[in-house]
């Protein structure tokens, strides 16, 4: 059968592998589009850092010279120290003010840029063609919309200034512990270098069964949609065991890899605070030996064993960060990737017909979903102004994808589609899709009350008109009905509505928009003889006076159509009246005669 690419499910998306330097390059110089947008903050805050970096460093060295000058065995300038902790306690007090205007100023500087990312993307996104939606899944779209976005504020707000802040303590910690004792220096490299390794070692066994914990959690939401969406199927056929022993499987599977994974990363911390004490201790025992040896100042001992503890913070967290650095920046660029795709709308025409009447034209169209797959093939057919041209056929036909080229969902692969002898491809899509209006089988209402589901067809409608439209649709007295009428409000999807009553919603929202060409997708399967009759009322108010096109199983519902046109794996096998059908005893013959149970 002919159908559209299937959407892939709804899911949880995996840490991402290691990002080239390309990419992170790229990512990074757009992230600085969005935030040189605000260069007083971002100034503030680089200014911060440097101060509060710069009075991490110069601590030890005052409290060594507080040690070494006023500090010995006989006698203490009690004066003086007191000078030097007090100003020591001003200077943090002030370093303080300095690193909440620096977080402050940053996590608004990254909420407004993570605001103005995501509402680009979201922009983006509906302008973009329907093809780019059958070929990504909904899940992942949605993630990449909320998900990935906020990786790159968590980023920006958090991980980035403490990154930076890392990298200037380190390095200073480093030379300014050279300059105190080059010797006790190697000993503080020494162990550096042993915890990177370590805290690698350690990462690489925890990220393993992190990412098969992620996958697992993928397998419990697909679970759980699944048995969500289709619990009455679940409950029809006693399911239920089944489904709990499914769930139960993967809970386990996932439980498993929680905690294997955190049997590594729990032996971070205990084996960080045992490297922390085993350096200070080496540092004590050989600045005792080397105070003895070669004079080292108990002032300079104090001073390295403070810089070891500032250049081993930043290596304990570094591997951390780099990971969270590598998922948003791999985020980002799934976001930006978004941004990067072609508008619908780019090239567009800008042409409108003056006086649309309405007559369409299909000239030996071919299309495809997929390549070299054909979905129809060599479609030609006219539908005159006012005329009414039902569409029939089995499933997967291609009845449906007539109607996507009209609207220009899709584009055709070879011929050309013309209404009033101008090609769709010379006018605007804006401009096409405000004059074709459709009713489909499956009505989408949005959550807000019946007024707007209904006025989303003419935003600038009166309330007269809306509900001038609302009587034609059959659905006035449906709407009066409700407890608050037309301010009722709609639950997404319209789930607190009918199928027959949103879809007599979606018929008054479309004669509102009032557009020259109309389309019926099916409009009245699934719904009981009583709303079928309701809804076939409001279509025939409709269809007067319009180009209409219905595409219909229920055959008893398009016998007074001007024309039929029967459709069969991508092919016309069959144009002509319900009568000239029946007299040829083709498909529609049989379809007819199989649906009713006639013997013709």
């Amino acid at each position: 059968m002919n159908r559209r690419p299937a959407m892939r499910r709804h899911g949880r998306f995996l840490p991402p592998k290691k990002v080239d330097k390309k990419t992170v390059k790229k990512v990074i110089k757009r992230i600085w589009q969005y935030l040189k947008k605000h260069p007083v903050a971002i100034t503030i805050v680089v200014i911060s850092i440097i101060i509060t970096s710069t009075f991490n460093l110069v601590l030890p060295i005052i409290l060594k010279y507080v040690i070494d000058k006023y500090l010995n065995v006989d006698y203490a300038n009690m004066k003086a120290i007191i000078v030097i902790v007090l100003s020591t306690i001003v200077g943090t007090g002030v370093v303080g003010i300095f690193s909440y205007l620096q977080f402050f100023l940053i996590a608004k500087a990254a909420s407004l840029a993570t605001k103005e990312i995501r509402q680009d993307a979201f922009d983006h996104l509906v302008r973009l063609p329907i093809s780019y939606f059958d070929k990504n899944a909904h899940g992942d779209l949605i993630s990449k919309l909320t998900n990935d976005t906020e990786t790159i504020l968590n980023v920006i707000a958090r991980v980035l200034p403490q990154l930076i802040i890392m990298v200037i303590t380190l390095i200073g910690s480093v030379v300014l512990m050279f300059i105190t004792s080059w010797q006790l220096t190697l000993i503080v490299i020494l162990v550096i270098i042993l915890m990177m390794l370590t805290t690698t070692l350690i990462s690489k066994g925890a990220q393993k069964h992190f990412i098969l914990q992620q996958q697992k959690l993928g397998e419990i939401n697909g679970i759980l949609e699944e048995n969500i969406s289709g619990l009455k199927a679940v409950k029809l056929y006693n399911q239920e065991e089944k489904e709990i022993r499914k769930f139960s499987k993967v809970m386990n599977e996932y439980r498993h890899a929680n905690f294997r994974g955190n049997l590594y990363a729990g032996m971070m911390m205990p084996l960080i605070r045992l490297v922390d004490n085993i350096t200070y201790a080496l540092l004590i025992a050989f600045g005792a030996y080397f105070n003895i040896k070669q004079g080292v100042s108990i002032g300079s001992i104090q001073a390295m064993t403070n810089f070891a503890k500032i250049s081993l913070r930043p290596v304990n967290s570094l591997a951390e960060i780099f990971n969270i650095i590598q998922i948003a920046i791999a985020g980002g660029e799934r976001v930006f990737n978004i941004i990067d795709e072609v508008d619908e709308y780019e090239k567009d025409s800008t042409f409108k017909l003056d006086n649309i009447k309405g007559n369409v034209k299909f000239k030996n169209v071919y299309f495809e979903y997929e390549k070299d797959v054909e979905v129809l093939k060599d479609v030609s057919f006219e539908a005159k102004s006012g005329e009414t041209v039902a569409i029939v056929g089995p499933t997967g036909s291609g009845k449906t994808t007539i109607i996507n080229l009209l609207t220009r969902f899709y584009d055709v692969k070879k011929g050309d589609i013309l209404i009033d002898d101008h090609s769709i491809y010379d006018l605007s899509k804006k401009f096409l899709r405000q004059n074709v209006g459709i009713v489909l089988q499956t009505t989408y209402l949005f959550k807000g009350t019946v007024y707007e589901n209904i006025k989303y067809g003419k935003p600038n409608a009166t309330f007269e008109e809306v509900i001038r439209a609302a009587k034609l649709a059959q659905v006035h007295d449906i709407i009066e009905r409700l407890p608050k009428k037309y301010n009722t409000i709609v639950k997404e999807g319209g789930l607190n509505f009918s199928h027959g009553e949103r879809q007599l919603i979606s018929i008054a929202r479309t004669i509102l928009a009032d557009p020259t060409i109309l389309v019926l997708d099916e409009a009245t399967s699934s719904v009981d003889t009583r709303t079928e009759s309701h809804i076939q009322k409001s279509m025939n108010i409709l269809m007067k006076g319009r180009t209409s096109f219905v595409i219909a199983h229920r055959l008893q519902t398009i016998k007074n159509a001007d024309k039929i046109i029967v459709i069969l794996n991508g092919e016309i096998l069959e144009i002509g009246n319900h009568e000239n059908l029946l007299k040829n005893k083709g498909l529609y013959y049989q379809m007819y005669k199989t649906q009713f149970n006639l013997d013709i």
